[in-house]
């Protein structure tokens, strides 16, 4: 085809036009934009020229398309210039203003060739421009190279990232606009744009950008799988928090199956290069899944009340929503990032594979972990402080104003407990009585047969309700037990005079005393052994006792079995039989048998009341703290309720001695969580309920340093004073060792202040926080550090 020809046919009277144009399409700069591919277009536009609307002015703007051409020119701008170029020529030479709008219009659409088939003359422009991606390979290198060489200012790395950039966005949509074009040529040019590709990739990726986009796709499905499991967490709990034992549905395996089969789909389109948009489709269904799942979550949330917290449904339900918008995001960024030159060469499919299942690993777990505390945070909001008074009447508030009143450097101390006598101390051969006021000691009780009684804890020492008599487990040193006597002893004292009212030998656990008798557990067997009378009684049981307390007419015990459920029963003081029994309806929900006293914890009495109240833990969630209160005189369960937080510990003193103490208005309850992490702060529960119901009054989460974890600390690092508030040992920041004070006004640190006496100054920095213990006797804070006792004012 000679060009000139062609020109002179078009505009015969515009000869001078036709040279300037040739002219340019012969600059030195241009390789593949010449007179060339000119050439081709023509004959492209000769071919379809049918399908246009008026292939003159197609012509026309084939002619002017790259007629201004410069490689350094910003994306667009020299199809501008060159539709300025040919609305001005075309317009000096006469030709109709119509005709030359359409030139320019049609020149402006080779920018991004993106034309409309209704669009018939711009269909054929397009399709003739790109017409050389579907020619022979031979021709179609010759076009690549000449590209290249257009470019050669730019270095290798980034034009093989620009030019793949371009490829790509070309290859995203059906290349040819006129139906013939796109049956004859479709197959062909994405065949040699395929073949281009993959030369490039090489040279645009960095050394391993490959595995990033594998990254990002292994963490989306991790978090997929990961909201799969929140969900059946979510929709396993039970709608309303407190909630009975039988309102679990149970966790819907169904959920995790789904979300790992959709993780698997999702991997199977990636490895097998499908469509991009069937990776596309399924990232905007996650994110738009979500964001209404986050909306519905936000509209049914429950609002907070305080004292209640709300079921863990909905924190899980919005947690896994969250979820899913991420999963849907990062699968959107890793296939974004997959069609991106600097990351497109994929790596070896096995090792993609195995950096895709690491990735979704660790995210699931990371997920799921996380999960957790994020879900107790949002049960702990709904816990505030009360305004609710748990002052008995007639009882003020203590101040504790911080300054020491007394302290003295004692041995090392297995317990200390208050008494109407003041603060007994169990240490390794006995019992010591103090003054709770000055802390002078009142009386000692020294056995030289004894040895080790300060190991037994907080548990080696048992106070009456009216605090008149206790009972101090001594165990005999070695071979020095009496002629006869192989079993330990237990000494019943009076409170204020240190006279021993009795002594029991037994194998057995001390559950209780007062002034008449001695409860003791054997097995499943309870013993009630006289003090000051001689009643003596055995009574054998259905199941391993575990706790009682004696009241004014009976004795009250819990009894745990080995088919999973706790029974209280109440037996007659004067022959043991029983009156009464009720069962708990709390399943332990255990696997396996483990030892009894790690199922059911506390038992006290609220005084001046017919109500026992105690603690049962169970295998449910991970471990569920549950609490419940029956009433004495007519045999009947008053009230069940799960502890909020979840997982906890098992009870007893291999791994959380939970205490649950009572004032007339209020059930004070301090246990721990647990840990996941060695080393780390731990968070304590420290609350009030009500008698009544259960309904929690205040509840605080009190953080714990290391140093102070241990199993006993619940137990023996807490006293409650006769406000119904608790106080206890903690370090503060400024490395100094003060008493806390925690209960309806919040957790207040009371820093020891020192006396008047230098010998006060002087003890005020010697307390420590070391193994610290707490008691309250006659009204005051006692406190141990196991190296000094010493009082507050």
């Amino acid at each position: 085809m000679d060009l000139r020809d062609q020109w002179n046919r078009l505009l015969p009277h515009a000869q001078p036009l036709g040279d300037d144009l040739l002219a340019r399409y012969a600059e030195q700069h241009r390789h593949y934009h010449d007179q060339r591919h000119l050439t081709e277009m023509l004959e492209t536009v000769d071919e379809l020229a049918d399908l246009a609307e008026d292939p003159e002015t197609v012509r026309l703007a084939a002619w002017f398309h790259d007629a201004i051409y410069d490689p350094t020119a910003e994306p667009g701008e020299n199809e501008e210039l060159s539709a300025q170029l040919a609305e001005l020529e075309l317009s000096a030479y006469g030709v109709p203003a119509e005709q030359v709008d359409e030139i320019g219009r049609l020149i402006r659409l080779t920018a991004k060739h993106d034309c409309d088939p209704d669009d018939a003359n711009g269909a054929v422009l397009c399709d003739a421009d790109l017409r050389i991606l579907s020619l022979p390979a031979d021709r179609y290198d010759e076009y690549a190279t000449g590209i290249r060489e257009e470019y050669g200012h730019i270095g290798d790395r980034d034009f093989a990232r620009g030019r793949m950039t371009f490829l790509q966005g070309l290859a995203g949509t059906a290349l040819y606009a006129t139906s013939r074009g796109h049956e004859r040529w479709e197959a062909a040019a994405r065949a040699n744009l395929s073949r281009e590709l993959s030369t490039w990739a090489p040279k645009a990726a960095r050394p391993i950008s490959g595995l990033i986009p594998m990254i990002y796709l292994g963490a989306a499905l991790g978090v997929i799988v990961a909201a799969s499991v929140l969900l059946g967490r979510g929709l396993g709990a039970a709608a309303h928090w407190p909630a009975a034992a039988d309102e679990s549905t149970g966790f819907p395996v169904w959920a995790p199956i789904a979300g790992t089969a959709v993780a698997a789909a999702l991997t199977c389109a990636w490895y097998r290069r499908v469509q991009p948009r069937l990776v596309t489709i399924p990232a905007l269904a996650l994110i738009g899944l979500g964001v209404i799942a986050i909306g519905v979550c936000w509209w049914r949330w429950p609002a907070a009340q305080p004292g209640a917290a709300m079921s863990e449904r909905w924190p899980y339900l919005m947690l896994a929503s969250v979820a899913l918008v991420l999963a849907g995001a990062l699968l959107a960024l890793a296939r974004r990032l997959r069609l991106a030159p600097p990351y497109a060469l994929a790596p070896p499919r096995a090792l993609g594979l195995g950096v895709t299942l690491v990735c979704a690993s660790l995210l699931a777990w990371i997920v799921v972990s996380a999960g957790e505390p994020f879900v107790q945070a949002r049960l702990e909001t709904a816990n505030t402080v009360s305004t609710t008074t748990t002052v008995p009447p007639g009882v003020l508030p203590v101040q504790l104003d911080g300054e020491l009143a007394w302290s003295r450097e004692v041995p090392a101390t297995g317990a200390i407990a208050g008494t109407a006598g003041g603060v007994a101390e169990l240490r390794s051969d006995g019992v010591v009585m103090s003054d709770a006021t000055t802390g002078q000691i009142r009386w000692r009780y020294a056995r030289a047969d004894v040895d080790g009684a300060a190991s037994s804890g907080s548990r080696g020492l048992l106070v009456s309700g009216d605090g008149r008599t206790l009972a101090a487990h001594l165990p005999y040193a070695g071979n020095r037990a009496p002629s006869g006597i192989d079993l330990p002893t237990y000494a019943v004292l009076d409170a204020g005079t240190g006279k021993p009212l009795t002594e029991v030998h037994t194998d057995g656990t001390a559950l209780a005393v007062d002034a008449n008798q001695l409860l003791v557990a054997e097995g499943k067997y309870v013993v009630a052994h006289g003090v000051s009378n001689p009643t003596h009684w055995r009574t054998r049981l259905q199941c391993t006792v575990t706790q009682g307390v004696l009241l004014a007419d009976q004795a009250v015990v819990v009894d745990a079995c080995d088919d999973n459920h706790a029974v209280v029963r109440g037996l007659d003081l004067t022959d043991g039989k029983q009156r009464w029994e009720v069962d708990l309806g709390i399943r332990f929900e255990l696997s396996a048998e483990l030892d009894p006293t790690t199922w059911v914890g506390d038992m006290v009495a609220v005084p001046d009341s017919r109500e026992v109240t105690g603690l049962v833990w169970t295998g449910a969630a991970g471990g569920t703290l549950y609490q419940w209160a029956v009433d004495v005189g007519e045999g009947r369960v008053l009230w069940t309720s799960p502890v909020p937080g979840t997982p906890r510990p098992r009870l007893g003193a291999s791994s959380c001695d939970a205490q649950l103490t009572a004032t007339h208005a209020s059930l004070v309850l301090v246990t721990c969580r647990t840990n996941n992490e060695a080393g780390q702060v731990q968070n304590y529960d420290v609350s009030a309920s009500s008698p009544a119901d259960g309904t929690t009054q205040w509840h605080h989460l009190l953080p714990v340093p290391p140093k102070l974890q241990r199993p006993q600390y619940p137990r023996d690092g807490f006293g409650m004073l006769p406000d119904g508030r608790v106080v206890t040992l903690m370090p503060q920041p400024d490395g100094t060792c003060s008493p806390v004070l925690v209960g309806t006004t919040g957790i207040l640190p009371r820093p020891i202040v020192a006396g008047p006496t230098a010998a006060s100054v002087a003890d005020t920095k010697k307390v420590t926080c070391d193994k610290p213990a707490v008691t309250v006797a006659d009204g005051r804070p006692i406190f141990s550090d196991n190296t000094r006792l010493f009082a507050l004012n």
